[in-house]
């Protein structure tokens, strides 16, 4: 599309530029040859005027010598008769003419004006002598001419008309003279421009030329680099006539079906490989490519190829239209999936061992899942039985019970009341791996602010300290969660009941990965790293349950919580020196979510 503006942006300028060398000079030269005719005319005009004039000075001057010889004694001529008259017939005639040719200047007109009012009294004057010499009075007749001659002076208005037609005509020849010069400079500034242009479109030419040449070298290169590419490609590629006869093969294609490409000739496809490409479906499929344009895509075929091998192929064909060509042809793209589908049918193989598997543990789940009935109903009665027949039996007894009696009572009450917390214990262990998640948006602050309130109610008069950094919104099971940040709190408060004052820090840190590690770290008791192994186990302990309380499922149900939610635990501590508890949790953003850092 660029090109394409770029082309005719510069199209224009050359028409432009050709216009302005053709209509330049043509429009100077028609100036030029409208002032010389204009110029002439004015010549012209002026000496009709000045002849006009002249005419019109011989006129009267030729009638007053004939009325002069009539006084002077010449006997009657109808020459002389002629000559008297004719100014009554031409006057009028070559005034108006000179009226009509002066219409344009108002000065020349007021002296045509006066020329008309003298003549007309001097041919008054003269009638007057040509009556009185009729009549014999020849002094009188001559008084009257020379009245004429002195009265009615036409020879100094005829010269100032004259005199202003010569003035008007220098002024024109000047101003002539100076478009004529105008017209040379300006035919010497369109000539250099002509030569500017003919520069320029040459020059744009050149460069158009050179830009041609350099992208048709560019095209040149970037088919010969196409070219290459195609023969270096590992995967097979034909291009095929209408008739399915070979085009065009890369070397990766003429190794694989044992091609001659040094041959020249166009084989047909089906004549390749030793019957490799005899599948009738498919060279019907590739005939309706050509034929129809319907694309092939992604048809698996085996073919035995030179090597002797069989091979799992997939097979790609479109139409493609070739540049120097009308007829369409067909590009072929071979695919050799023959390790994909050995590899697919170890997965297959693998997938129907991991089904027995899956149904395996199905089995494994089916009877823990009877197990956990089993206790949580066989186990059940026995122990309401046991502390139930111990309370009675301690009312039973009365007074009558000693102490030893009483500590055996007691001793099996608390029994069987942790033996019921443990199997209650063990029920939630056992459904938390069960239950499904619903996963949710988390406030992860609200649960620790949370656990954090249940502790304080039960600690006393214990003086804790916390530190709690800004929690993220999380997704996962919130009742889950709850489970976890409650256990770690309250190992956090359990654990530090020796120290005067409980020192407890809630916070977070970020992975590389973006992911989510929270920690519970506290001043109390500590553990032995070597036995950091046993701290995560079902009904393991450190501590002897007469110094802490507890029966070690606690931190199971965390584990298994957290890697429920695709996390990890573990722990950190030093005997006597507090510990520190971490998990994490894969990173989630939610909308509104708060990070530590924030």
């Amino acid at each position: 599309m660029i090109e394409r503006i770029g082309l005719r942006w510069r199209l224009v300028g050359l028409l432009a530029a050709v216009l302005a060398i053709v209509a330049l000079p043509y429009v100077v030269t028609r100036s030029s040859a409208e002032d010389a005719l204009n110029s002439r005319d004015w010549v012209t005009h002026t000496a009709d005027v000045k002849a006009n004039v002249y005419r019109l000075d011989a006129v009267l001057r030729s009638s007053e010598a004939a009325m002069y010889t009539l006084l002077a004694g010449a006997e009657h001529d109808p020459e002389l008769d002629e000559r008297i008259e004719a100014p009554r017939r031409k006057v009028p005639e070559i005034l108006a003419s000179l009226r009509e040719m002066t219409r344009d200047n108002a000065d020349q007109l007021n002296r045509l004006g006066n020329i008309e009012s003298i003549a007309s009294g001097r041919l008054a004057l003269t009638d007057q002598a040509m009556v009185r010499l009729k009549s014999g009075d020849r002094a009188g007749a001559l008084a009257s001419m020379e009245d004429a001659r002195h009265m009615f002076p036409v020879r100094a208005k005829v010269l100032e008309l004259l005199d202003e037609e010569s003035k008007l005509l220098g002024a024109r020849r000047a101003q002539a003279q100076g478009l004529a010069s105008n017209n040379r400079v300006v035919l010497l500034v369109a000539a250099l421009a002509q030569i500017a242009l003919l520069g320029i479109v040459v020059m744009v030419s050149e460069r158009q030329i050179a830009i041609r040449l350099a992208a048709e070298s560019k095209t040149a290169e970037a088919v010969m680099r196409s070219q290459l590419i195609v023969q270096a490609v590992r995967e097979p590629i034909a291009m095929l006539d209408g008739e399915l006869r070979t085009l065009l093969v890369n070397t990766a294609f003429a190794e694989l079906y044992g091609f001659d490409t040094e041959s020249g000739i166009n084989h047909p496809l089906n004549e390749i490989g030793e019957g490799a490409w005899s599948d009738t479906a498919l060279l019907q499929r590739l005939a309706d490519v050509i034929a129809r344009d319907r694309e092939l895509w992604d048809y698996e075929l085996t073919q035995r190829t030179v090597d002797g091998v069989d091979r799992f192929v997939v097979i790609n064909a479109r139409r493609i239209e070739q540049p120097d060509d009308a007829t369409p042809a067909v590009l072929l793209t071979v695919s050799d999936i023959t390790a994909r589908a050995l590899v697919e049918q170890k997965v297959n193989e693998l997938n129907r061992q991991l089904e027995g598997k899956v149904e395996q543990v199905s089995d494994v789940n089916r009877e823990l899942e009877a197990f956990s009935y089993s206790v949580s109903h066989d186990l059940r009665a026995p122990l309401r039985h046991i502390s139930g027949f111990a309370a009675k039996l301690e009312a039973h007894l009365g007074d009558r019970a000693d102490d030893r009696m009483r500590h055996y009572i007691d001793v099996i009450g608390s029994s069987s009341r942790r033996m019921a917390q443990l199997i209650d214990d063990l029920l939630v262990f056992s459904r938390l791996g069960r239950g499904a998640l619903r996963l949710q948006p988390v406030d992860m602050q609200s649960l620790v602010e949370e656990a954090r309130s249940l502790v304080e109610s039960d600690v006393g008069t214990r003086r804790l300290e916390w530190r709690i950094a800004p929690m993220p919104i999380v997704i996962g099971d919130e009742n889950m969660l709850r489970t976890v940040w409650q256990n770690l709190i309250g190992n956090a408060v359990k654990y530090t009941g020796n120290r005067e004052v409980a020192r407890i820090e809630i916070g977070l840190d970020r992975t590389s990965a973006g992911d989510y590690e929270f920690f519970v770290r506290d001043n109390g008791a500590g553990f032995d790293m070597q036995y950091a192994g046993k701290l995560f186990g079902v009904f393991q302990r450190l501590h002897r349950a007469s110094e802490f309380p507890g029966n070690g499922i606690g931190l199971a149900n965390v584990r298994r919580i957290v890697a429920r939610h695709g996390g990890r635990t573990w722990a950190e501590g030093e005997i006597d020196r507090g510990a520190t508890f971490h998990f994490s949790l894969p990173a989630s953003d939610v909308p509104g979510a708060r990070t530590g850092d924030s």
